[in-house]
């Protein structure tokens, strides 16, 4: 019968053995939970697209921050939330950042053509934990161009002073991604044109905003204008018939008797029109029907003063210039001129034309 010395001592190191199994078990536990709770986001840590997409679409701000940089300095909170907010808002553009941020990774240090065309960020490798890497994100600015149809304007980019641009130089303005409020304001003839637009950029490798400032300042027609033709008109009739553009328009409706007391005979007749030196008169149920005065002017040289006309048509006493109807009524308002005008092109000559 063996001794309770020896019985002991196989218990004991039964015993032992069972510790070491279950030291051995817990080892290799605490191995595992050391796998799994730090070298696992060590592992993760290093896909930076994949942390990237997570990191917004949890609005992880902290995260956010330590992943992503702008002039080689952490993020401000409210940096943080305009730029969060600014990928998430349009799933194509978070998708397109985070394909450009596995490419550049995937061929990091060397650029690809992406990155040269200028992608949102440039990477940058640091060492990580264990044998992973991590990569933060550094803003890389992009180009936003803008575009009058004016003289000098000027542009504010969220109401802060950015520059001129006119219609042969654009405004070149280097802005990092986001979305900004762009504001061109000129002045001139008077009047102020001003147009703000809310633009994106980075969403492509120039963003183009074109503002459409000259309608709101042109001169109105009156002011174009009105000046210089009066005075045309006014020298001309005068010149020609040896009357005001107001006293001729009351001969509209007249004999012809009471034409040629004023004027004398005609220097030539033929059917229901009567020619004099500078105008002539035209006749329907022996009374005048309208008067057409000579302008004394080319076509060059009328459309230096009146600018050139919207359209023209051919009638029976010429080529119609159609003036905006505006045009005239402004003009010869002034004139206390009633009747329908026309200017006409006949013969090389221009002709204003007054009828019922």
């Amino acid at each position: 019968m063996p001794s309770r010395i020896t019985v002991y001592e196989k218990k004991k190191r039964r015993n032992q053995r069972i510790g070491l199994i279950v030291g051995i078990i817990v080892l290799a536990g605490l191995i595992a939970w050391i796998g799994w709770s730090q070298i696992k986001p060590a592992a993760e840590r290093q896909q930076t697209d994949q942390v990237f997409q997570k990191t917004v679409q949890e609005q992880d701000r902290e995260m956010f921050q330590q992943l992503v940089y702008l002039n080689n300095k952490p993020l401000k909170l409210a940096e943080t939330n305009q730029l969060m907010k600014w990928f998430k808002a349009d799933p194509e553009r978070l998708e397109r950042t985070v394909a450009e941020i596995k490419s550049d990774q995937n061929n990091y240090p060397k650029e690809t053509k992406r990155t040269k065309q200028q992608d949102l960020f440039s990477l940058k490798k640091q060492p990580g934990r264990f044998w992973f890497d991590t990569y933060t994100l550094h803003l890389n600015k992009q180009t936003l161009e803008v575009k009058v149809d004016t003289e000098t304007a000027s542009i504010s980019i969220d109401d802060a002073p950015a520059g001129n641009a006119d219609q042969e130089a654009p405004l070149t303005i280097k802005r990092f991604p986001g979305e900004y409020e762009v504001s061109a304001r000129v002045e001139a003839n008077g009047k102020t044109g001003q147009a703000t637009e809310t633009v994106q950029i980075g969403d492509q490798r120039t963003t183009t905003v074109v503002f459409k400032l000259a309608q709101q300042i042109a001169p109105d027609k009156k002011e174009q204008y009105g000046v210089d033709i009066e005075k045309l008109l006014e020298a001309e009739v005068k010149a020609r018939t040896g009357k005001t553009v107001e006293q001729m328009t009351d001969y509209i409706g007249r004999s012809q008797s009471e034409v040629e007391k004023s004027f004398g005979p005609p220097t030539n007749q033929m059917a229901n029109k009567t020619i004099y030196d500078g105008f002539e008169m035209v006749y329907e149920n022996h009374e005048v029907k309208s008067i057409l005065i000579d302008l004394n002017k080319t076509t060059s040289e009328l459309e230096a003063v009146a600018g050139k006309p919207e359209s023209k048509s051919t009638e029976s006493v010429g080529t119609v210039w159609k003036y905006p109807s505006s045009f005239f009524d402004d003009l010869l308002g002034w004139l206390n001129i009633k009747s329908e005008k026309r200017v006409i092109e006949r013969s090389g000559k221009m002709w204003l034309e007054l009828r019922n």
